[in-house]
């Protein structure tokens, strides 16, 4: 595989969010209007200019259909796509709307993902039935996504001597950029007694090496490259994407995701190699996770996750930061879609704006999260099920 005629041709031009919360308040129709209208904004947009809807889902974990969104602010939509794909699916979202405008069908796409998750905790739902590989694993309570993927990191620790120290070493970092976010859910500190003195989820994953449950959305705009030059912001390219393996579970090996199947022409498609990534937002809603996401996507050696996060490299000035923003962990759960946001934010010239440090160009590590010199972002989906490069201008 070369070059993908893709890369560089599109660019993320918009974004915007709500505050991220255990309980909204409102329904995810608002939240999507808040995030959406704030994105076509912050593109010196109108309404009237998006032309191109994408969302995703999973099971119960609502969002606004794209019909209902385009009649809300009157659009005249030539592209409307919502999957039923989960976390895996971050990247495929913007994806889709990067093929949309490539293709000629949309000037600009708004990709968006809202949910109460917090708020519809408890809320009775009518029963599911179990097809496919579901019907051998839910009748043994393996539902929970701890248990689905409890069994891939005792794996991991029998293969390659990871430890539950190790995750807690990923939590207390992820933690220290996520005091520095002022939309960071979870903000207090945390040490690592902390972590290995809360409570067990299902083993190996405690209470601290689990992602949030958030109420909120976030909203990105697409538009070409050639666009993007007379619009607010300086554009973010992408540069090349992968999103055909929509299982996070799909793997080979248990302590591999589909990263290893993925990575290599995502690279080649970028015309890079992992040596060139300057930072990571990786999909964590388990610490183990995204310390595979490291090795799979070869930002670190198989099996060498654990020592990488102990030694710290995985800062903010670290040899490869990652997950400037908390993470899923603790800024958010907005599945995923925010990890796409904090790139961008960190890739344009200037910066991230909702730090302490108010993006001023500062490395006090005591009050701002952005990365150094920034070039090039890799963001990826649960499970490596899809991917980006992104790269700023």
């Amino acid at each position: 595989m070369t070059e993908q005629p893709i890369k560089d041709k599109t660019a993320v031009v918009g974004i915007g969010h709500t505050s991220f919360t255990r309980r909204s308040g409102t329904s995810v129709g608002n939240l999507t209007l808040q995030a959406g209208l704030a994105a076509i904004e912050d593109a010196g947009l109108k309404p009237k200019d998006i032309d191109g809807i994408v969302t995703y889902f999973h099971e119960h974990m609502n969002t606004m259909p794209p019909r209902a969104l385009a009649r809300a602010l009157n659009l005249d939509c030539n592209f409307q796509v919502m999957a039923d794909a989960g976390g895996s699916w971050t990247c495929s979202a913007l994806l889709i709307a990067v093929m949309a405008v490539h293709a000629g069908i949309c000037k600009n796409v708004l990709v968006y993902r809202s949910m109460n998750t917090y708020s519809d905790r408890g809320h009775e739902r009518p029963p599911r039935e179990f097809g496919g590989e579901d019907q051998f694993v839910a009748p043994f309570g393996t539902r929970h996504p701890a248990a689905n993927f409890g069994h891939c990191a005792t794996a991991h620790m029998a293969k390659f001597g990871t430890t539950t120290l190790d995750f807690a070493h990923l939590a207390v970092t992820q933690r220290q950029h996520a005091s520095l976010n002022k939309k960071a859910m979870m903000r207090s500190p945390m040490s690592i007694e902390d972590h290995q003195n809360s409570r067990w989820i299902v083993y190996p994953f405690r209470l601290l090496d689990c992602c949030q449950q958030t109420d909120g959305a976030v909203a990105l705009v697409v538009s070409s490259a050639e666009r993007a030059r007379d619009l607010a912001h300086a554009p973010v390219y992408i540069m090349s994407g992968m999103g055909g393996y929509g299982d996070a579970a799909a793997q080979e090996e248990l302590w591999e995701t589909n990263g290893v199947k993925i990575a290599p022409a995502l690279y080649e498609g970028a015309g890079i190699t992992p040596k060139d990534v300057s930072f990571a937002e990786l999909y964590d809603p388990f610490t183990f996770m995204c310390l595979t996401h490291m090795e799979d996507f070869g930002l670190v050696k198989k099996g060498e996750s654990g020592p990488f996060v102990t030694a710290g490299h995985n800062g903010l000035d670290g040899q490869i930061p990652i997950n400037t923003h908390g993470g899923l962990l603790s800024e958010a759960h907005v599945h995923g879609l925010n990890h796409i946001l904090e790139a961008v934010q960190q890739l344009r010239p200037e910066g991230v704006r909702d730090d302490l440090c108010e993006g001023e160009h500062t490395f006090d590590r005591s009050v701002c999260r952005q990365v150094r010199d920034p070039e090039i972002a890799l963001v990826c989906g649960e499970g490596g099920g899809s991917a980006l490069l992104l790269r700023r201008a």
